[in-house]
C-alpha cells in the first residue's frame, strides 16, 4: 500500500470509529433520557399513590348499589330560607317532594346479590321467585328525617293522638336520632368549615364543600329496582 493509500485509509478508519462512538454516545443518552422519563413517571405515581393513600376507601362492605356510586364535590348550603320545597310548614310542595325522594325505600335484589350482604339473614321474597326486598340505608335514613319533620309539625300530620301513641313516636324519633348518631361517626366527615364574628361570638359558617356521592345517580340506579308496597299478595 502506498503511502497516500495508507494515510487515506488511516483517515477513513479514524472517521469511522467517532462515527461508531457517536452513535453509541447517542444510544446512551437516548437510554438515559428514557430510564429518566420512567423514573420520573414513577416517582410521580407514587406520590400521588402516597397522597391518598389514606382516603382511599377500602370497600369493607357489599351491596349492589356501588356500581352506581360516582363521587363528586358538593357544596352544602344548609338553607332553610330560600326556596327549598324539603323545608318548612306543611304544604302540598313539601308532601310530595319528601313522598318523592323516599319512593325508591324499598328495592329488589337477585340471589346472588343477596349471598353478597345477607350473612344468612332471612328476607321476604317474590313469590314469582325473581327477586328479594331490601332496603338502601340512605333511604332509611330520609325516611327519619320526613319523620322527624312530621314530628314536629304532629298537630297537622299526627292528630288526635292518644298517649300510646305519643309514646310510640317518642320511641320513634329516638330511634332516628340515634341512627343519626350512629351513620355520623360512621361517615367521620372530615370537611373543615370556617369561622365569622357575629354578635361578638365566632360563628361557624354553615355552608362548606363535601365529597358527596351524585345523587341523581345513585337515585336513578334504586329507581329501576324500586318495589310498590301497596299489594304485599306478591311476596311469601
Amino acid at each position: 500500500m502506498s503511502g497516500a493509500s495508507r494515510s487515506e485509509y488511516t483517515a477513513v478508519h479514524k472517521e469511522n470509529r467517532r462515527s461508531r462512538r457517536r452513535r453509541r454516545l447517542h444510544v446512551i443518552a437516548y437510554a438515559v433520557l428514557i430510564i429518566t422519563n420512567i423514573a420520573s413517571a414513577l416517582a410521580h405515581y407514587r406520590r400521588q399513590g402516597d397522597s391518598h393513600t389514606h382516603c382511599v376507601r377500602p370497600q369493607l362492605i357489599s351491596s349492589p348499589g356501588i356500581e352506581a356510586v360516582q363521587y363528586e364535590k358538593r357544596r352544602l348550603w344548609r338553607d332553610i330560607d330560600g326556596p327549598n320545597p324539603y323545608t318548612g310548614a306543611p304544604r302540598p310542595e313539601f308532601d310530595e317532594a319528601w313522598r318523592k325522594i323516599i319512593e325508591p325505600m324499598t328495592l329488589k335484589v337477585s340471589k346472588d346479590e343477596l349471598d353478597t350482604f345477607s350473612e344468612g339473614d332471612s328476607t321476604v321474597k317474590f313469590k314469582d321467585g325473581s327477586g328479594y326486598l331490601a332496603e338502601m340505608t340512605v333511604y332509611h335514613e330520609l325516611h327519619c328525617v320526613k319523620r322527624i319533620r312530621h314530628f314536629l309539625y304532629k298537630e297537622h300530620y299526627l292528630p288526635n293522638m292518644t298517649q300510646a301513641d305519643i309514646d310510640r313516636e317518642n320511641q320513634h324519633m329516638d330511634h332516628c336520632l340515634e341512627y343519626f348518631r350512629e351513620a355520623a361517626l360512621c361517615r367521620g366527615d372530615v370537611t373543615m368549615s370556617t369561622f365569622f364574628w357575629k354578635e361578638g361570638i365566632p360563628a361557624s359558617r354553615v355552608y362548606s364543600d363535601h365529597e358527596c356521592v351524585n345523587w341523581n345517580t345513585l337515585d336513578t340506579w334504586a329507581r329501576g329496582r324500586m318495589v310498590d308496597m301497596s299489594d304485599l299478595s306478591k311476596f311469601e
